[in-house]
């Protein structure tokens, strides 16, 4: 005879046993991780990456849309060249097609290359090497989409110390390669883009006074011969420094020698006549001697430093450059002597 306790409990157990799974089932790791996004999707939040695969291709999710305007139409893609992250490049991309859309570039719709992008991908490691290397293969590929040029854009990071970008201007019509763009840049990306500014409006040949042409005016500037009428009075003020010291040498020498005149008149009175040197410093002939030694010596003060002046002003002129053929006398200069009972002095100056 059965034991009806012992099948109750046998109920007992299967009722906990199905109650332990459905709870096990209902916190199980599958429905869990539906609450992480582990992917490099989407806006860059700060937050850690934690997809530790290789370089995916760019987003094509992205819509594609051509361009109707009747312009032509620049399709732009960025190659991988080695490990720079695929985020990098579509930055970069992105990046590029925003300086297109600036005024300097009005004639030409410039868009994101995805459709390009989408049958490199499906090419093998090989031909896609060597298709985005041959400006034929790349013009084929934007033939069929109807763009009038391919930018081709690469960059490299690994051993190198600062970052190297390359554009290749590809003419689709003639399947050949318009011009070809190398340049350093910085390893943030904010400055990145700002060096391709630069570099497309010389991939694109537009003229707006960039570096280089700045760089090629200043080094002619440089060499330009100085002008004929800085140059004469250059040469003007050189002589009229080197008269002005002469002048006070002049006049020094003649204070020199009143002073020793009326050392030796003091002297040899002091001989005959003791204890008369008194008389004889206040005697009219005496004075006069000292009055004109003293204006002498205050003219060849003057003078010397006249001539000083002149001569840092020839220098000047010498060396300096303007910015145009103009005479540096067309701006303001000044030569202020002056003259007082303890002595004189001169000042001079100019604007340049």
């Amino acid at each position: 005879m059965t034991n009806p306790f012992r099948k109750a409990s046998i109920l007992k157990r299967l009722f906990s046993l199905l109650i332990l799974i459905t709870f096990s089932l209902s916190f199980s790791p599958v429905a869990s991780a539906q609450d992480f996004d582990f992917s490099d999707e989407g806006e860059d939040t700060g937050e850690f990456n934690f997809d530790d695969g290789p370089s995916q291709p760019l987003n094509l999710g992205k819509t594609f849309v051509m361009p109707n305007n009747g312009k032509p139409v620049n399709l732009v893609i960025f190659e991988p060249v080695d490990g720079t992250p695929q985020k990098t490049l579509d930055q970069l991309t992105e990046a590029t097609v925003e300086k297109l859309k600036d005024e300097k570039y009005a004639e030409y719709d410039s868009v994101e290359g995805i459709p390009i992008t989408e049958k490199l991908n499906a090419m093998s490691a090989d031909d896609r090497a060597n298709c985005t290397f041959e400006a034929s293969c790349i013009a084929d590929l934007g033939r069929e989409i109807g763009a009038a040029n391919v930018i081709v854009g690469r960059i490299q990071t690994e051993g190198l110390e600062r970052p190297k970008i390359t554009f290749d201007l590809i003419d689709v019509s003639t399947s050949s390669s318009k011009n070809y763009i190398e340049f350093e840049t910085q390893n943030r990306l904010r400055k990145q883009e700002q060096d391709i500014s630069g570099a497309l409006l010389r991939l694109f040949n537009i003229d707006t006074g960039s570096i280089d042409s700045l760089m090629t005016k200043r080094v002619v500037e440089e060499s330009a011969p100085l002008p004929t009428g800085q140059l004469v009075g250059g040469i003007i003020v050189g002589v009229l420094a080197l008269g002005a010291v002469g002048a006070g040498a002049y006049f020094g020498y003649t204070a020199k020698s009143l002073d020793d005149e009326i050392a030796k008149d003091i002297d040899a009175n002091l001989n005959a006549n003791p204890g008369s040197f008194d008389q004889l410093v206040h005697q009219p002939e005496v004075k006069d001697k000292q009055d004109t030694a003293s204006k002498d010596a205050m003219i060849a003060n003057i003078l010397y430093a006249s001539g000083a002046v002149l001569a840092v002003v020839s220098v000047i002129l010498f060396l300096v450059r303007q910015d145009k053929d103009e005479d540096i006398f067309a701006n303001d200069l000044y030569i202020s002597p002056s003259i007082g009972t303890d002595g004189g002095g001169i000042a001079a100056g100019f604007t340049f």
